[in-house]
């Protein structure tokens, strides 16, 4: 539907009156010396042998105790331009005044700034420190508008008369990490005063920093209420941090690495010699063994691994090359590294770093975590070990027969217990192989505080809900109202079976129907946003089904589910030869759109409109999407109709999947469109929960796509069969909709409590 005149305007934040500032810091944080070789190295685990700030965060960074500043340049709304302070000149009043009175202060990843403030600033130097509310981003600002979050390249893309100087690496490097002393020149530091000249470079490369984040932050609209109320949130979480059981980690550390050791040992004996990191010559072993393998990234032995021909040597060589490359167990090493003092991990997410609004993760990466560990029998007395022994290697009880092979949450207590004993040989015989038992326990290892436990709860199939509700697909409406399980619904759809008969199976032989895990859910993780056969494949580990039953189920989910389809939307209906174009859905509304400036298009109450030069989606609660300079042209992919044009738009890539980084054109489409705004329209109820729990009293300290985690006092010890009141409470809270989706039937469900993390 188009519409001429609609207002374009969105509730903002006036540009209220602030304060811009920058620090520039010298710290050893980060930084090992090593007296053998007389150089500093980097800590434990860090890429590339990568030191300081970048391998510990801002966190530990600050509060380190040689963490230290080197100079501060901060403009005032008072007319008079930027000004400087450093340790040793009288103190900048004019900026106490400021702060004391609650005045709006902004910085370029502002909790860098806030840390350094708390922990340097105020404790060396007597700096009131600002309350939570009178800081601003324009980092987090730049996100929420679609341009990239670093500095540098966000001047470039705004085309910024004041750009980052290019020379304050140079400058950084040279005053603000230790040095490796030589003969003829033995310190340690390079101090200002031994250099006026740089030192001045130095401090004209601050004034410019703030010159620069003042320009980038006038340059953009500025957060809407609502997203500067939940980007408060998302700072007071990151602040608080999350707790990790700090022993564990080490425990785990010293296995991983004795493991490490003895997996590239075994490595260079089979292939005469090579390590491991040796990629290029590994696939030439390969080739020469019949495996071609252009890529070793983790899908590419994924799927080198499924292969039926490979021999033992050639397994076994992949096999450790995926356990030594896992990004799951290096994750160990960022909890160790970047812990706070106090054992919590903080700036863990990224607000709106994705361009739906999600946050993606930082440093140990709690948002991407290992699915399970080895497949282990459990005993009679309820511990687990590996399925080679014919006896409890716990107490002595014979094997079943046909034991249960799985990872169980629970699980990860014994297996931590026999990590404790910092023994390969022994976490090998009780559990097989040890990476993959530690790459069972990294979930568990994020822990409630002292005195506290975690509380957790997720919604039910979310993605899925909000696809139908927009896609108005009343079968998958009523099956949610109901309560029914979806991915049954979705197998009977597809086969021609039944939902009654799938239950009577589960009650005749106490677990589901094959077709639930095998085509249900498959179905319903990976068709919904228009994917074909690879996304099936994305989600078919055991690839049940050759090519062509897998695009006949996805025709009959496709079929069973045509609203949906229609969702997606498209630009030419029937047959090209039936000459009927028309446009439809949500890129027929975004092509419109583009097409025609004037107007707004609306499909299922979401607004394609243009706004300068950005296309905008705005959603049902008000907020927005943007695709900078959005064009059409012709399209060139296979079956084109006559006529029909492509989507493309300039956004910052950081992905190498999706080709050269930098500000770059990428395409869209339909049903990638529709994934944008089901997964933004996800987001936005999950932070309405949030903002609930909040209110309600709850410390959340995670939130995951779908999953929020709150650290709560810990209760008396109750038998499993009492109901934990606390969890009612938290999921009937998360169950409130907002107004624009009161009647949706979205159910928070799975509500656990326990003192380690662990999926629902």
């Amino acid at each position: 539907m188009a519409s001429a005149g609609v207002a374009r305007g969105v509730v903002m934040i006036a540009r209220v009156a602030r304060a811009t500032m920058d620090w520039e810091t010298k710290s050893e944080a980060g930084y090992f010396w090593n007296e053998r070789l007389g150089k500093w190295e980097g800590p434990p685990g860090a890429p590339q042998n990568k030191k300081g700030l970048f391998v510990i965060g801002a966190a530990a960074y600050a509060e380190h105790h040689t963490t230290d500043i080197l100079t501060l340049s901060y403009h005032l709304p008072d007319g008079r331009g930027v000004r400087r302070w450093r340790p040793g000149l009288p103190p900048p009043l004019d900026l106490f005044a400021w702060i004391v009175g609650g005045g709006a202060i902004e910085a370029h990843y502002g909790m860098f700034e806030r840390l350094i403030i708390e922990h340097v600033a105020s404790r060396l130097y007597g700096f009131p420190v600002p309350k939570p509310e009178q800081w601003y981003c324009s980092a987090a600002t730049a996100r929420v508008n679609a341009y990239p979050g670093a500095l540098g390249n966000l001047g470039d893309v705004l085309g910024l008369s004041v750009r980052k100087n290019k020379d304050g690496k140079r400058l950084l490097d040279k005053f603000s990490v230790p040095r490796k002393p030589t003969k003829g020149d033995p310190r340690f530091w390079i101090a200002p005063a031994d250099d006026p000249v740089d030192a001045e470079g130095l401090y004209a490369y601050c004034d410019e920093d703030v010159l620069t984040e003042m320009a980038a932050s006038d340059a953009m609209p500025p957060m809407t209420e609502a997203e500067r109320e939940f980007w408060l949130f998302d700072q007071e979480c990151n602040h608080r941090g999350l707790a990790i059981d700090r022993a564990g980690v080490r425990d785990c550390l010293a296995i991983l690495n004795q493991a490490l050791e003895r997996y590239g040992d075994e490595f260079r004996i089979i292939t005469n010699g090579l390590n491991p990191t040796q990629l290029e010559a590994l696939k030439g072993w390969l080739a020469a063994r019949g495996v071609r393998a252009y890529s070793l990234d983790a899908d590419a032995l994924e799927a080198l691994l499924k292969r039926s021909d490979l021999t033992s040597e050639v397994r076994r060589v992949l096999e450790i090359r995926d356990l030594i490359g896992s990004a799951s167990v290096k994750k160990l090493f960022s909890m160790e590294n970047m812990a706070s003092s106090d054992d919590r991990l903080r700036n863990l997410m990224v607000h709106h770093g994705a361009r739906t609004g999600r946050p993606t993760g930082e440093g140990a990466q709690p948002l991407n975590m290992p699915k399970d560990g080895p497949k282990l029998v459990t005993c009679s007395c309820g511990k687990p070990y590996a399925p080679k022994h014919d006896a409890c290697p716990w107490c002595g009880a014979t094997k079943p027969a046909e034991p249960r092979l799985q990872w169980r949450p629970d699980m990860a207590d014994p297996v931590l217990d026999v990590m404790a004993s910092r023994s390969l040989d022994l976490v090998e015989y009780y559990f097989g192989d040890a990476v993959h038992a530690i790459m069972g326990c990294v979930r568990s290892l994020f822990v409630g505080g002292e005195g506290h436990e975690l509380l957790a709860s997720d919604y039910t199939a979310i993605e899925a809900v909000v696809t139908a509700m927009l896609a108005g697909e009343q079968w998958r409406i009523d099956a949610f109202t109901a309560g029914e399980d979806i991915y049954l619904a979705s197998a009977a759809r597809i086969t021609g079976g039944s939902v009654e008969a799938y239950k009577a199976y589960a009650a005749a032989n106490g677990e589901h129907h094959p077709d639930r895990q095998k085509i249900g859910k498959v179905a319903e993780l990976g068709l919904g946003f228009g994917g074909w056969i690879n996304a099936w494949r994305n989600f078919d580990d055991s690839d049940n089904f050759t090519d062509a039953e897998v695009k006949g189920h996805i025709l009959a989910w496709r079929d069973a589910s045509p609203r949906i389809v229609e969702l997606w939307g498209g630009q030419w209906r029937g047959k090209p030869w039936d000459g009927y174009a028309e446009r439809y859905g949500f890129e027929g509304a975004a092509v419109n759109a583009i097409q025609y400036p004037e107007h707004t298009f609306d499909h299922a109450g979401i607004k394609f409109f243009m706004r300068g030069d950005a296309l905008i989606v705005r959603l049902l609660s008000g907020r927005e999407l943007t695709y900078h300079e959005p064009r059409l042209e012709p399209s060139t992919r296979d079956y084109a109709a006559p006529g029909e044009l492509s989507i493309t738009y300039s956004t910052w890539n950081s992905n190498a999947a999706y080709g050269a980084f930098g500000w770059v054109r990428m395409s869209t489409y339909g049903s990638r469109l529709t994934e944008n705004i089901v997964q933004a329209i996800a987001h936005d109820i999950l932070r309405f929960a949030i903002l609930g729990l909040r209110e309600a009293g709850f410390a959340v300290v995670l939130h995951v796509y779908d999953e929020i985690v709150a650290e709560v006092p810990e209760r008396p010890a109750t038998p499993p069969s009492v109901p934990d009141p606390q969890i009612a409470v938290f999921e009937a809270i998360m169950g409130r909709m907002a107004p624009w989706c009161a009647h949706w039937p979205v159910r928070a469900a799975g509500g656990w409590r326990g003192k380690r993390y662990r999926k629902a």
